[in-house]
């Protein structure tokens, strides 16, 4: 009597996907330095296109007990945001290497929603995202950026540690 012989279908290691374009979601905080590195890592490994997008939130104010004159109009602290994160983005740009493309993005808005829209929308393979420091009013306000990319985002997310 033969045995019956069963082969089970060979399986490929699928080749790994191209990245072709990185978003970085940079706010000139320690870790979003640190995801900068890993993102003009993974750009150079790649020979991919690199974008660094900073978001002006809109400002909020606290007010205490009372009425309280504001020395500022929305409109100028808005400004004033976003000429320190177009500094905050000129400073990561300059340490991109020369062959590295790189552009980068000035948002506005809630910072997770629009990066991931714009990860959306700009057809970009990675997102790569760093952390802020945990305290109990980050928490008590919604949590990090990276923590909501990785449940807002359609696009892959590199979360990046700092040290």
């Amino acid at each position: 009597m033969l045995a019956e012989v069963v082969r089970s279908p060979v399986v490929q290691a699928a080749e790994p996907r191209a990245i072709h374009r990185v978003l970085l979601a940079f706010d000139g905080s320690p870790g979003a330095w640190a995801a900068l590195e890993q993102a003009i890592a993974v750009a150079d490994n790649q020979r991919a296109l690199l974008t660094i997008a900073g978001v002006v939130a809109e400002p909020r104010v606290w007010l205490g007990y009372g009425p309280a004159i504001m020395p500022y109009t929305r409109e100028q602290m808005i400004r004033e945001l976003e000429v320190d994160m177009e500094r905050k983005l000129a400073a990561a740009r300059d340490e991109v290497p020369a062959t590295i493309s790189v552009t980068t993005r000035l948002l506005h808005g809630k910072p997770a929603r629009k990066i991931a829209e714009l990860a959306d929308s700009g057809n970009y393979d990675l997102v790569v995202a760093g952390p802020r420091k945990s305290g109990l009013l980050r928490r008590l306000c919604g949590g990090s950026v990276t923590h909501s990319l990785l449940t807002r985002s359609h696009r892959s997310v590199l979360a990046v540690k700092a040290d």
